[in-house]
């Protein structure tokens, strides 16, 4: 008998692209979860807090670690995080891919199929995307762009990113947080 085909709705954003940072981050939330829930509960959480849908570079210290730790506290998308960080000197397309593919493989049961939406990629490194994680036998259709405008869970992984970046360059209280978040199974180092 045929298992039941599960689909997995995959976010993703990375940063590092700019010439400042030594790191390359790339956060994908993985979720097999009613998808309009999940949404909700990020955009009822933004209203409430007052936080809004302020990306994380563009919100300020402590508001932004506060918010993250209330996503924690309401166990808002826990377990569904996943992140890598890579020292510079490759191509953003490998970390992305690599992160992508350990996530999925992690995260799907054996009958799956991925839709995947990346933050502002454009049509050709979607298509280039898409091919590469087939070749590493990853089920998905063509991967989609999805702004962070309109996208509660690209949000989402914009703040952790910009945490995870933080992290990274020994800002203490983002350590602090990417620490007690990893130590939670929040997130998910892949």
């Amino acid at each position: 008998m045929k298992k039941k085909l599960t689909k997995l709705y995959c976010y993703v954003d990375e940063s590092g692209q700019d010439a400042r940072s030594d790191f390359f981050v790339v956060v994908s939330i993985i979720s097999a979860e009613d998808q309009n829930k999940l949404r909700d509960q990020i955009i009822k959480l933004e209203h409430e807090s007052n936080f809004g849908q302020k990306k994380w570079h563009k919100s300020r210290s402590p508001e932004r670690e506060e918010f993250l730790e209330l996503l924690m506290k309401n166990d808002i998308a826990t377990g569904n995080i996943y992140y890598s960080h890579y020292k510079k000197r490759l191509p953003f397309f490998l970390p992305l891919l690599e992160t992508l593919s350990k996530a999925i493989e992690m995260a799907a049961p054996e009958n799956y199929r991925c839709v995947i939406y990346v933050d502002g990629i454009d049509r050709q490194k979607a298509i280039e995307l898409t091919n590469a994680l087939r070749l590493k036998s990853i089920k998905t259709a063509l991967v989609r762009s999805a702004r962070d405008e309109s996208e509660p869970l690209i949000r989402l992984a914009d703040r952790w990113v910009g945490c995870i970046r933080a992290s990274l360059e020994d800002n203490p209280k983002s350590k602090d947080l990417v620490a007690k978040a990893t130590n939670k199974n929040y997130l998910k180092l892949v």
